[in-house]
C-alpha cells in the first residue's frame, strides 16, 4: 500500500510538472517589449558651421581713421550656445532606425560705445534639420551601441540681420544608449552640424 502511494505521488508530480512546463518556458522566453518610436532631447558639442559663420574673421573691414569710425560702437566678446536638439525616430527593425532631428543654437555679444559703456546686444540664431540613418552594432534590452550618418540643411541669421543657408551633414561613428523605456545616450560625432560629444535622454514608446 505504501509502495502504491509512492508511485501514485510520483506520477502526479510528473504530470503536474509536465502541465506547468509550457508556462514556465513561456515565461523564460518572454521577449522585452518592442518599441517602435522614440523621442530624444540632447545637448551637443561645438557647432562647427555656426562657429565659422559668427567668427571675427568675417568682421574685417578696410582701415578707416576717420573720427566717426574711431568713436563708433563696437562688439564685445561673442558667446555661443551648444546645439540643443530634439529628434523623432522610427525603429524599422532591431538593428536599423530612421530619425529626423532638429538642432538650434544662438550667438550673442554686447555692443559698447567708445568709452566701453553698453549700448545694446547683437544676437544670431540658426536651425539645422537632419534626416539620419542609424545602425546598431549591439542591440540589447537595456544597452545598445550604434553608428549613424545624416544629411540635411541649415538656415540662420547672423548678428547683423543677414540670412544664410547651407547643406550640412553629421557622422556619428560611435554612440551608446543605456536604459529601457526611458534611457540616456552619449555619442561622438563629426560634421558641419557639430564636432565632439552629445548627451541627452530619450523615451521609447
Amino acid at each position: 500500500m505504501i509502495k502504491t502511494d509512492y508511485h501514485m505521488k510520483r506520477t502526479l508530480f510528473i504530470l503536474a510538472f509536465l502541465l506547468l512546463m509550457p508556462g514556465l518556458m513561456s515565461a523564460q522566453q518572454k521577449e522585452e517589449p518592442s518599441y517602435k518610436h522614440e523621442w530624444r532631447f540632447g545637448l551637443s558639442g561645438i557647432p562647427m558651421i555656426d562657429l565659422l559663420m559668427h567668427s571675427r574673421y568675417h568682421d574685417h573691414e578696410p582701415v578707416d581713421m576717420s573720427i566717426d569710425h574711431v568713436y563708433k560702437d563696437y562688439g564685445g566678446a561673442r558667446r555661443m550656445l551648444g546645439l540643443l536638439s530634439a529628434e523623432y525616430s522610427i525603429n524599422c527593425s532591431k538593428r536599423f532606425t530612421f530619425a529626423v532631428g532638429g538642432y538650434v543654437t544662438g550667438v550673442w555679444n554686447r555692443v559698447n560705445d567708445y568709452a566701453g559703456r553698453k549700448t545694446g546686444t547683437e544676437m544670431g540664431l540658426s536651425l539645422h534639420v537632419i534626416p539620419t540613418a542609424r545602425y546598431k552594432y549591439v542591440s540589447k534590452p537595456a544597452f545598445s551601441a550604434y553608428g549613424s550618418i545624416g544629411l540635411g540643411a541649415m538656415v540662420g541669421v547672423d548678428e547683423y540681420g543677414n540670412f544664410y543657408g547651407f547643406p550640412t551633414f553629421q557622422i556619428i561613428p560611435i554612440g551608446i544608449t543605456f536604459g529601457r523605456k526611458v534611457y540616456g545616450f552619449a555619442e561622438y560625432g563629426a560634421g558641419f552640424t557639430y564636432l565632439g560629444g552629445s548627451v541627452g535622454i530619450g523615451y521609447r514608446f
